[in-house]
């Protein structure tokens, strides 16, 4: 009996592509949906790390620590006046807010300054490569 050996795998195909061009339509909606997403998520982590604050007692170990310092018990001060739920979480509701339109615009106007340049220096060359 003879035995053979397979034929050395190829190494597969390859295209070599230039991203000359990128819709700044599609930058737009797709930087808009991230940066919502992102908006999502730190008013949830805010709320969470306010709710755990509570829960914990550090607003109140606040509270003793500055009526120490301040030694003045008749005064009465309470930090979440400050910093109260309502104010914190819509506090960054508001800087959410201005971070989704500014970041949709700054990706916006990089898609544009992407389309400029590559109009000038020709783009970017990729190489694109099945999996192995």
């Amino acid at each position: 009996m003879q035995t053979t050996t397979a034929p050395a795998a190829d190494s597969g195909r390859s295209a070599r592509l230039k991203l000359s061009h990128v819709e700044p339509w599609s930058v737009t909606k797709m930087s808009f949906v991230v940066s919502v997403a992102l908006m999502v998520v730190s008013v949830v982590a805010v709320t969470v790390f306010w709710l755990v604050m509570q829960i914990t007692g550090v607003w109140g170990a606040l509270n003793d620590s500055v009526s120490n310092v301040l030694a003045d018990d008749a005064s009465g001060f309470d930090i979440t006046e400050y910093l109260g739920f309502g104010r914190v979480v819509g506090l960054t509701l508001l800087v959410s807010a201005l971070n989704v339109i500014f970041m949709t615009a700054l990706a916006t106007i990089a898609a544009h300054l992407y389309n400029l340049a590559a109009g000038i220096l020709g783009g970017i060359e990729l190489t694109f490569g099945e999996r192995k």
